[in-house]
């Protein structure tokens, strides 16, 4: 019955999701209404009944499945045994896979043998990404409310957001209002992205960390955007914790020394930091180190964020270099004491 059911999934292609658990934010919905079709924003629920008890749940776009195609799958889907497994639209799997793979910051290339660029997408080019990753809290914890403020922010039924929801990222595909305006479209992924973390953060008390991409005019191209994404995402979460909205520019430095071995990284940490500097430093070593190089070795602007005086700041400036051999006023010294503050980090 699995090659009778994957047969179907290739005649309609990638049109429809079938699911064995229906969304949390629908299981309100009384089994009869999901039989008749509920609609969900822009796309349609209908619960099917197995003949083995049970059921299975099908989401497809308005409009792009016919009833002949629904009762054709009705008549499949109630032979099948229960909890079959779901089949994902090709698109989806491929980016739920890009996102089971070892992040990269420079994705150079797809697999070619993958056939990525005749994968079948819902939506009109270009669009931009948005990926999501809540702070403190799992992604399965807050999917729910997170798929409600995407789908608010739509300008129109057919600009909803087409989501990707794994236990490592949530990623969105916002196609494009008024692409064809020149300038339009090149503010659009990260106004959007400012709105989710705000709107969630205010609405929701949800403090997410979201990534926002220009936009992309190819399925390959959304593949490797999104693993640089991950990457990013992952990067901040160690390195750069204050940053909520991140650009597909980057973290810069933060980005290198997140690439560097784990062994190597805690090696260097403490070949520039022994114990005995961090002992009696204490939580002013990476207080004045971090805000110094913000200031741009700036010493009056840094005292004035410290609220410190100045002779105050260059008194502790002359601790650290006692305690550990660099003068961070040098920027050499400087960056090699900052890198080894975000080592000790992760």
């Amino acid at each position: 019955m699995l090659d009778t059911y994957q047969e179907i999934a290739r005649v309609l292609g990638d049109r429809f999701w079938i699911t064995s658990e229906l969304p949390e934010y629908l299981r309100f919905r009384s089994i009869l209404e999901l039989e008749n079709g509920v609609a969900d924003g822009e796309r349609v629920w209908w619960a099917f009944s197995q003949e083995s008890g049970g059921h299975l749940y099908i989401a497809a776009l308005r409009g792009q499945v016919s009833s002949s195609e629904l009762y054709l799958l009705r008549l499949v889907v109630g032979a099948m045994p229960a909890h079959q497994e779901e089949l994902a639209p090709a698109w989806m799997t491929h980016i739920t896979t890009a996102l089971r793979e070892p992040p990269e910051a420079f994705s150079a290339a797809i697999r070619i043998e993958d056939d990525i660029e005749n994968v079948s997408v819902p939506w009109n080019w270009p669009v931009s990404l948005v990926t999501l990753r809540p702070y403190e809290r799992s992604v399965q914890d807050v999917a729910a409310d997170i798929r409600k403020t995407l789908e608010s922010l739509a300008d129109g039924p057919d600009l909803a957001p087409y989501t990707v929801i794994d236990s490592t990222l949530i990623v969105a595909v916002f196609p494009h209002p008024h692409h064809d305006r020149h300038g339009a479209e090149e503010g659009f992924g990260e106004d959007t992205a400012r709105a989710l973390v705000d709107g969630l953060a205010s609405e929701s008390f949800i403090d997410v960390r979201a990534v926002w991409s220009h936009p992309l005019r190819s399925f390959p191209e959304v593949l490797r955007v999104v693993k640089r994404m991950l990457y990013l995402t992952q990067t901040a979460e160690g390195l750069a914790p204050e940053q909520r909205v991140l650009s597909l520019r980057g973290l810069g430095a933060y980005e290198l020394l997140f690439a560097v071995k784990p062994q190597f990284q805690q090696a260097y940490a403490d070949h520039v930091l022994p114990a005995s500097a961090l002992l009696a430093l204490g939580t002013e070593l990476e207080q004045t180190v971090m805000v110094f190089v913000q200031c741009d070795l700036n010493v009056s602007e840094t005292a004035r964020r410290l609220y410190l005086h100045r002779n105050s700041l260059l008194y502790r400036i002359e601790r650290i270099r006692d305690m550990t051999g660099y003068d961070i006023r040098r920027f050499e010294d400087a960056v090699t004491v900052w890198s080894a503050i975000l080592f000790k980090r992760l």
